[in-house]
């Protein structure tokens, strides 16, 4: 029996006897949401509610799509197509207030703002190197503060050293805007170990800087004195404590939404220091774009990923920013996920970017 079959007849069914009905449909499924054909789901849950909303990457995160309560029930259910190889967060939404995870999935994604529900589409392949194994080598994290004499501030750096890193002569160097988020939501460490371990990437070092304030130094009036800290205080200390290359094309920077804007802004004004720029969900300035356009081609190389659920924004500004790249003829990889805004996308792909970075 399809969904549609049994809402025919759950809305036939005596009202005494619909919710034994409902309890015995809800057994029957091994998992929710309900996919059917490849591309139909079915969003369900069980409220005694006035109001039961579905949010998420689909709708931006807005409260604009309400579900159907079958009458006389405690369900409620709301219909959509994806694509087969979608995966995307949502959330449920009750009586216009009360956030709740999807407690008939079990499946969890965690992001800045808490864990989403994840609604992963059957062609949808999870990344492995995301996940923790004990049969291969481990690099270790280090923590260390720096001084930031620009911004007048100490900050925090983890970085993240290659099993047997004293073993290497000049290691890869890749920086991570939002460092403990690439850490604790993109599962970095994980995909690093998983990719040096198979010989998939080089060993590299990483460098995981997390922000203070982060709109202005990202994509507003501090980015010249976060780029200073970058250039005089992390570099010189990389090369003095650790035998990191020199070389300008060992050296990438990354970073998602407001992160990939200082990333390609850190490319384009110290090429001396980066030549490998990966951007996710990338905003990208307008005064960034114009420079671009207007500059030099300079010795670049471009990774750019959006995800079809996007932020609006984001998306038309990356159609405005490609077309730039292109005709400067930048080596650019461009990719588009049917994927949202989110921790889940950008960890799903972050080992695409290192192996065409780093390959072996």
């Amino acid at each position: 029996m399809n969904f549609e079959e049994f809402l025919d007849k759950l809305n036939s069914f005596p009202i005494p006897e619909k919710y034994k009905l409902v309890d015995k449909f809800i057994s029957s499924f091994p998992s929710f949401p309900i996919i059917e054909e490849d591309t139909l789901v079915h969003f369900v849950i069980r409220q005694k509610a006035i109001s039961v909303f579905l949010t998420g990457d689909f709708n931006n995160w807005q409260l604009d799509i309400e579900c159907e309560n079958v009458p006389y029930t405690d369900l409620w259910y709301y219909t959509a197509q994806f694509e087969p190889d979608a995966r995307l967060d949502y959330k449920f939404v009750i009586n216009g207030d009360t956030w709740l995870l999807d407690p008939l999935n079990p499946k969890r994604i965690p992001g800045g703002f808490g864990n989403n529900s994840e609604l992963m589409m059957p062609e949808y392949v999870p990344a492995p190197e995301m996940d923790c194994y004990d049969d291969l080598f481990h690099g270790t994290l280090k923590n260390t503060t720096l001084y930031c004499e620009y911004l007048q501030q100490d900050r925090d750096v983890i970085l993240y050293l290659p099993y047997k890193s004293s073993e290497y002569k000049k290691l890869p160097i890749i920086l991570f805007q939002d460092g403990s988020d690439y850490l604790n939501f993109a599962m970095a460490k994980n995909i690093l170990d998983y990719l040096i371990f198979h010989e998939m990437i080089e060993p590299i070092i990483g460098v995981f800087i997390s922000p203070v304030k982060r709109n202005e130094e990202y994509a507003g009036a501090l980015k010249d004195e976060y780029g200073n800290f970058i250039a005089e205080t992390v570099f010189p200390f990389l090369y003095n404590d650790y035998n990191v290359s020199g070389d300008p094309e060992d050296h990438a920077v990354i970073g998602a939404s407001n992160g990939g804007n200082i990333s390609l802004w850190l490319g384009f004004h110290y090429p001396e220091l980066f030549r490998k720029i990966g951007a996710q969900s990338s905003y990208v300035e307008e005064t960034l774009q114009t420079e671009f356009a207007t500059s030099d081609k300079l010795p670049l190389q471009i990774y750019i990923d959006i995800g079809k659920y996007d932020i609006p924004m984001l998306e038309e500004l990356a159609e405005q920013f490609i077309p730039i790249l292109s005709d400067k003829e930048y080596p650019l990889t461009y990719k588009e996920f049917p994927e949202g805004h989110s921790w889940g996308n950008w960890r799903g792909h972050l080992g695409d970017i290192l192996i065409e970075f780093f390959s072996k």
